[in-house]
This record gives C-alpha cells, structure tokens and sequence, in this order.
C-alpha cells in the first residue's frame, strides 16, 4: 500500500516510527488466544504510541468488495476513512496477524494496541501501553467485525 496522505487529516494522535523494519522485530507465532490460529508477536519492547505495523493492501471497488464479502471473502477487510475498502488478505502484512483479545473467547488477555491512522495517514497498529518482548499485539475489531464473522467461526488470525 503506497502512503496515503489523504487520510492525514484524520489522524487524531501523535505516534512514533520504530526505527527497523517490521521483520527485524515482528514474528508470526500460535496465538494465545484459543481457536484464533496464528498471532502477531514483537521480539522487542514496544512503548506507548509506537507504531507497531502498517496495514498493507488492495483497495477494492465497491463491487469487488461486495463480491467477496457474499462469497465470503471478507476477513481481512479494513474500512478506510474515505470509505474505501482496503483488503490484506493477499498481501504480505504483519498488521493482519494481530488478533482481537475482546472477541468470541473470554481469555484473560487484553487489547494492547489500536487500529488507527498515524500521523502521515497510513492505517496502523499502534501500542496504547508498553508491550514486552515475545508479547503477543491484540487489538479491537470493532462490533461490526464480531457481527458479521462471529457466527461463521471464522479464524480471526
């Protein structure tokens, strides 16, 4: 996904670049979450407001959206500001992995991030407390997430 500056505006916060790529410090391991499949990890302490990972993906029209949410296809769909649907599920993205500790399954685990815009606009994952090495990054889908994939037993990976 190419930066996106138009969403700038939108940007409510301030948050800060960690200074390495994403896989110098991100992993993919079994989630903690029961029943949710893989999960996104850090290898590195991440402190409040950092940005833990960017979204990446194919902005869809409105008719390919459409289609691939009657057939199914929708899991990985982020609703954009401009009402745009950006779509992760083919893409290579750490964000995506990040699972939601408020979903179906009562755990003792709790959200430490938040799906926001940073402050150039792009959608993110951003720390909201400080997030230990070998923690797992959970994160809120929203109501509207649980409402449509809830019922399916969808993998939320």
């Amino acid at each position: 996904m190419k930066t996106t500056p138009r969403f700038k505006e939108y940007a409510n916060s301030t948050t800060y670049a960690i200074d390495a790529k994403e896989k110098d410090y991100l992993y993919i391991g079994e989630s903690r979450i029961p029943g949710s499949g893989n999960g996104l990890f850090t290898a590195i302490p991440i402190y409040k407001d950092e940005v833990v990972s960017l979204f990446k993906g194919k902005i869809l029209s409105d008719n390919e959206a459409r289609l691939r949410a009657t057939n199914g296809a929708d899991a990985y769909f982020m609703n954009m500001p401009d009402g745009t649907i950006l779509d992760s599920m083919e893409v290579p993205c750490f964000a995506k992995y990040a699972n939601d500790a408020s979903g179906l399954v009562k755990t003792r685990y709790r959200n430490n991030a938040d799906i926001t815009l940073d402050e150039k606009g792009n959608v993110c994952i951003v720390a909201n407390r400080k997030i230990m090495a070998g923690e797992e990054i959970l994160c809120a889908y929203g109501p509207g997430y649980w409402q449509r994939h809830g019922d399916r037993g969808d993998s939320v990976t």
